[in-house]
């Protein structure tokens, strides 16, 4: 297939060319009649007469009371007031021009700022209007790549909108940044027990080292609270155990308390305490402790003689 040819721009014909000089040349500001500022004063006659005036004052020996020396302090600061006044209206009138020139100029900058910002608004809206398609576009290819992991916002890069980029280019870095993400999704679940955990940290965030920090901080918790609950059942168990012995003894005490009733109450009757026969209980009660432990009280018990019978075994974690 043959090339497209590219549509050319008619060029201008030559009293379109004359018109144009003619308005540029129309519209460039240019002085008409600049002269230098000059400005005559007799500020040097002044300055020397003012040099001579005020020696007689600088000899302050000659003042034989304030009064004097304020009369002529405020006699001289009237005089500089003259002058800074006239200053002042020397400077005003010196200015008043370019001021008044300048007030034309920024209408005249202002005139073309219109202009400007009605075309710039113009072209403004053109360049939205190609964004919103090009984008439309973009998107479009993204629902054809049939991927719902993540929506098109996820992976999104404003620099695809510009005109330098090539459509091309914006389809390639989508198909690539797919690949990266079914990739880093196979490596997440091989993580033992948290990859589901890890790869929805990674959908919402596109973020593999977020991600695994995420699993990083999950491990850790759960080691902190296995931790947590082992060092609890074994403080249980202390304190058990302790209770138990307590319980232990106070119940030695009793009983040998009742031993000593039982014999007294037999030598009363003239019995043979030997011939009371004992009181049988029986218990149920839990025991908590390693299968090694367990084999151990089992053994004990039956050296013993005392029947005993397994109700349950489970495995604490």
């Amino acid at each position: 297939m043959g090339a497209i040819a590219k549509e050319r721009k008619p060029k201008a014909s030559k009293t379109e060319t004359v018109q144009e000089t003619a308005l540029e040349n129309a519209i460039v500001l240019r002085h008409t009649n600049l002269q230098p500022g000059i400005i005559e004063t007799n500020a040097e006659a002044v300055l020397e007469a003012v040099r001579e005036k005020a020696k007689p004052y600088l000899d302050v020996s000659r003042y034989t009371d304030d009064k004097q020396a304020k009369t002529d302090r405020a006699m001289l600061r009237k005089q500089k007031d003259h002058v800074k006044t006239t200053m002042a209206s020397i400077r005003e009138a010196w200015n008043r021009p370019l001021e008044n020139a300048e007030t034309l100029m920024k209408q005249i900058l202002k005139e073309f700022d219109i202009v400007i910002d009605t075309i710039d608004e113009f072209v403004k809206e053109g360049e939205a209007r190609e964004k919103e398609a090009k984008r439309e576009a973009i998107q479009t290819y993204f629902d054809e790549r049939n991927f719902d992991l993540v929506p098109l916002e996820k992976i999104f890069d404003c620099k695809w909108l510009n005109k330098t980029t090539d459509m091309r280019d914006v389809k390639n870095a989508i198909v690539v940044k797919i690949a990266e993400i079914h990739d880093n999704l196979k490596v997440l679940e091989n993580i033992a027990e948290y990859g589901p955990l890890a790869k929805a940290v990674y959908l919402d965030r596109l973020d593999m080292g977020s991600a695994l920090r995420e699993v990083e901080t999950l491990k850790a918790n759960a080691e902190r609270a296995a931790r947590e609950k082992r060092e609890r059942a074994e403080r249980e168990a202390r304190e058990t155990v302790a209770r138990n012995a307590e319980a232990e003894a106070a119940e030695a005490r009793e009983m040998e308390k009742m031993a000593s009733v039982e014999s007294l109450v037999a030598e009363v009757l003239g019995e043979d305490p030997a011939e009371a026969k004992p009181v049988i209980y029986e218990f149920d009660f839990r025991f908590r402790g390693t299968a090694d432990d367990a084999r151990k009280m089992k053994a004990y018990m039956t050296s013993n003689k005392i029947a005993y019978e397994k109700l349950a075994e489970r495995v604490v974690e």
